[in-house]
């Protein structure tokens, strides 16, 4: 046979008398060089052990050259040489002529057809006809190919493998030869396997097992076998069909497990937004009670301030004098009514967002904050309040929020400065924002405090030993200084006194 596959085809030859008998069981029915009751065989060796595939190699390839057959080997170079070896051995009375046996590198032969992953149909033909074709379909012609294993399952290319095979089962139909193939058997011990192993299966004539099973040498040994394997089978089966209903069992707990920490999430959720909600009405009665306390209680305090005076200057005569006392007496009681009015605002602005401003308009804030202190100093005669104006001040404010700022900031000022010393109101307008800052001097404020000086949530108990504390105003005047898009600021220590600042657009927002 002339080498026209570009030299990848190595000869071993060697020369077999005829030698009668002593042919495997396993291959007995290959003797007609493969033709026989269903067609050209197609046998598959599974194995586990490389010793023991070469010696199953050798026996096929020996029953195929005493009954006369054409014998190619495609094999890996180590495996060629092993059968070699094994085939001498089996039968050392031979000799080494040539033209009987063809040894082909299994790699090189498959680079000559694999078209990326799979066979390409047309190159596989070709390498076939050059291989076995010059022997006609009569011809006896043995083959053992390990391309589909040892090249391409145990790389993971079973859809290469599987499609291998059918060319290999094609190739048959038309040249007549008898082929075997073999398998590691511990390729198909993964879970999942089981489908594919049936393919490989089906892909041939022939199912050889292991030497597990083979070197059993009586029929009752192997029926034996056969029952012991039906046993595990069927214990694996069973195994099998118990842990599906475990993981089954497992996801529906996991399941059921997932919904009750959804539910136990949502319900502490729940609990929380309550134990919130009534913290926060807590806090929030608490406020209301401060405010009460408070901005009622100032301009409550000028209307009896006044009325006494009244009382005492009963007996006066001067009519114009009593009719400035009797306007502050109404001044006083209309900002009590606001009061009122204000702590409505208040409450919606707890279940809302923020304290409402209506009626907000451009205006110096020089005659509103003169107007608070007047009242600030008639109630309190004994305080030196000093206002420094800087210039007009407009301010986009609602005015009677903006009094209710001033009122309650000086009214802080009045009750925690130091009475030998004067309260400083000051007004400016520069950076693109008006300021209104209180400034007095006494006893400076806790730094720890100053973060969170305008939430009582979050300052606990305000008075931190005052007589009278900041009081639970500075939330309102916060809320309403944010309202009209300003800012508060507070600034304290013992050496330069304690400053609040407001600070508010000096035109209408857009």
């Amino acid at each position: 046979m002339s080498n026209d596959l570009g030299g990848n085809i190595v000869r071993d030859a060697v020369a077999f008398p005829a030698v009668r008998g002593g042919i495997p069981e396993d291959f007995s029915e290959f003797d007609d060089g493969g033709v026989g009751e269903g067609g050209h065989r197609h046998a598959v060796q599974f194995y586990d052990s490389d010793d023991y595939l070469v010696g199953v190699v050798a026996r096929f390839l020996l029953a195929g050259l005493r009954a006369g057959d054409q014998v190619f080997v495609v094999a890996t170079p180590a495996h060629g040489k092993a059968v070699l070896a094994r085939l001498l051995e089996l039968a050392p009375e031979l000799a080494l002529p040539c033209g009987r046996i063809t040894v082909l590198d299994a790699r090189q032969s498959l680079d000559r057809f694999m078209t990326g992953d799979l066979p390409d149909p047309k190159a596989f033909r070709r390498f076939v006809a050059r291989l076995v074709g010059s022997f006609g379909p009569n011809g006896r012609v043995r083959v053992y190919g390990e391309m589909v294993d040892l090249l391409l399952w145990q790389d993971g290319n079973a859809a290469g493998a599987l499609r291998l095979e059918e060319l290999w089962n094609q190739a048959q139909q038309a040249h007549g030869f008898s082929l075997l193939c073999a398998y590691v058997m511990g390729h198909f011990y993964n879970e999942g396997d089981a489908s594919r192993f049936l393919e490989v299966c089906q892909a041939h004539t022939h199912v050889i097992p292991t030497e597990e099973f083979g070197n059993l040498d009586t029929p009752l040994a192997r029926l034996r076998k056969i029952s012991v394997l039906q046993q595990r089978a069927g214990v694996v089966d069973s195994a099998v069909q118990r842990r599906q209903r475990l993981e089954q069992a497992l996801a529906d707990a996991l399941k059921e497990h997932i919904r009750t920490e959804e539910e136990l999430r949502a319900s502490v959720k729940r609990e929380q937004e309550a134990r919130e909600r009534a913290a926060a009405s807590d806090a929030f009665n608490e406020m209301l009670l401060g405010i009460l306390g408070r901005d009622l209680r100032n301009p409550l305090n000028a209307v009896l301030t006044t009325a006494r005076i009244m009382l005492i200057a009963a007996e006066s005569s001067g009519a114009i004098e009593n009719e400035r006392r009797l306007e502050r007496i109404v001044s006083g009681g209309v900002r009590m009514q606001r009061t009122v009015a204000q702590l409505l605002d208040v409450a919606r602005a707890h279940l809302e967002d923020g304290i409402p401003i209506t009626g907000a308009a451009t205006q110096d804030l020089g005659p509103l904050s003169e107007k608070i202190l007047e009242e600030a100093r008639s109630a309190h005669p004994s305080r030196r309040i000093d206002l420094c104006q800087e210039g007009p001040c407009p301010a986009h404010v609602d005015a009677d929020r903006f009094e209710q700022v001033a009122a309650h900031l000086i009214g802080n000022a009045i009750t925690l400065g130091d009475r030998a010393r004067p309260i400083t109101v000051e007004l400016s307008a520069a950076a693109g924002m008006t300021t209104f800052s209180v400034h007095h001097f006494g006893q400076p404020i806790d730094p720890e405090l100053i973060p969170v000086i305008f939430d009582p949530f979050k300052r606990g108990t305000e008075s931190r030993g005052r007589p009278d504390g900041l009081g639970l105003g500075l939330y309102v005047v916060e809320r309403i200084v944010n309202g009209h898009g300003g800012r508060m600021e507070v600034r304290s220590s013992a050496r330069t006194g304690t400053r609040f600042t407001a600070s508010f657009p000096p035109g209408a927002r857009s």
